[in-house]
């Protein structure tokens, strides 16, 4: 294998770190509507719980809207991956979970090639995996929708925000999972695609950019990913925002954002956030709600150094009568 080809098969390594248990239930995708009236909504519901995810087992092809709710006391996100065929949650628990985790330990001990080594050890299968997006970072006893086009096949969520530097990901016990839950996409949903009042466009060149008023009430965010890389950290750009308080430390959230620092992602997160899309490949979009209220607010990347990539910018949120 060519060195650039090695070298970025280990930075896409890490956004598998994968997410929580699993809970049955039904998928609420529609492949028709009655002539004459809108498609209705393709919602798959995610809630997270302590640890674990609960969620439905398939849902219909198409665009698909993850209402995911936070029943947790600390941040989470449901990273939507496609698997290769063949290839479940007990694979990537057995195969790559395990190796981040060993991962993790060599960098905090302070052995960088010894780490490089351990993720040498991931299975070829997790090159091709597709990371498309879904539900962003979210703070406790929050709810987001964020909908993305998925087609036909298995799929995984994952969180990998980290509790006393365990990766929810990562289960030690024999035969249990860490925050991962697998589902199938099927068939072919007639739910169309949202329409956007505030545009964000990401890139490595460019960073973050936004078009469209972003005022007090409910918004439908629309996130163009116009280019795609591996960073320092092994992942993608994504976006998320994140209200910001009078105490928020931007230093400390931006190296919060780097899960290969002692304290990158390590609940409690420094700030409340409210939701976003992850990392798509180059050309997709996704979509969030959020509803703000004025105060002071961010969109941020989960990059190392995001405020010097244009990827940590931080605005303001009026009331009314306010200029």
């Amino acid at each position: 294998m060519k060195r650039a080809a090695a070298i970025e098969l280990l930075l896409l390594a890490v956004l598998l770190l994968s997410g929580c248990g699993g809970g049955k239930g039904e998928s609420r995708g529609n492949d028709s509507a009655p002539s004459g009236t809108p498609a209705p909504p393709n919602v798959m519901e995610v809630t997270a719980v302590d640890q674990t995810f609960q969620a439905p087992d398939s849902i219909q092809a198409g665009w698909v809207t993850f209402r995911f709710r936070n029943r947790s006391e600390m941040t989470h996100f449901a990273l939507v991956e496609r698997l290769p065929k063949g290839v479940g949650v007990a694979e990537q628990q057995a195969q790559v979970a395990p190796v981040f985790q060993a991962g993790l330990e060599l960098l905090n001990a302070g052995k960088p090639d010894e780490a490089m080594k351990k993720f040498a050890e991931l299975p070829a299968w997790f090159a091709q995996v597709q990371f498309l997006g879904g539900p962003g970072f979210l703070g406790p006893g929050r709810t987001e929708e964020t909908t993305v086009r998925l087609e036909p096949g298995t799929y995984m969520l994952e969180c990998y925000v980290k509790t006393v530097g365990v990766f929810h990901s990562y289960n030690p016990a024999p035969g249990q999972y860490g925050m991962v839950h697998q589902f199938e996409v099927t068939g072919s949903s007639a739910a169309p695609e949202p329409e956007a009042d505030v545009n964000v466009n990401i890139s490595s060149d460019r960073g973050i950019e936004t078009a469209g008023d972003v005022g007090a009430g409910r918004h439908t965010v629309t996130v163009h990913f116009k280019d795609q890389k591996p960073y320092g950290n092994f992942v993608g750009h994504d976006v998320h925002l994140v209200r910001l308080e009078g105490n928020t430390d931007l230093d400390e959230l931006a190296t919060w954002m780097d899960w290969t620092q002692p304290t990158g992602l390590e609940v409690p997160a420094p700030a409340t956030f409210l939701g976003g899309v992850n990392e798509m490949p180059v050309g997709n979009t996704g979509y969030f709600t959020v509803d703000l209220e004025p105060g002071q607010y961010a969109w941020i990347a989960e990059v190392p150094k995001p405020m010097e990539k244009g990827m940590l910018k931080s605005f303001t949120v009026l009331g009314d009568g306010e200029e």
